[in-house]
């Protein structure tokens, strides 16, 4: 969920839609990277509700970098996807 609050502070919110397009290679699983060392699973029931967050012992950082950076070379800001 983007909060108001954290946009006019100047958080960065992007989103990657693809209702009308194919996916580009992003996994289906979603995660946060800190550091670009450390991943956390967010695990999600069918419903949209989140279960928990699951810290990855070993990840393969290189794939997550990957990742990150695909996701963002295909997000536009939360602000454009709005209007």
């Amino acid at each position: 969920m983007v909060h108001p609050r954290k946009l006019a502070a100047g958080e960065d919110y992007r989103i990657v839609d693809l209702t009308d397009r194919p996916n580009p290679g992003l996994p289906e699983q979603d995660f946060w990277l800190f550091d670009e060392t450390t991943v956390v699973h967010l695990n999600y029931r069918p419903d949209g509700t989140q279960i928990d967050r699951e810290l990855i012992q070993d990840p393969d950082i290189g794939k997550y970098l990957a990742w990150r950076d695909l996701a963002l070379e295909s997000a536009v800001p939360f602000s454009a996807y709005r209007t």
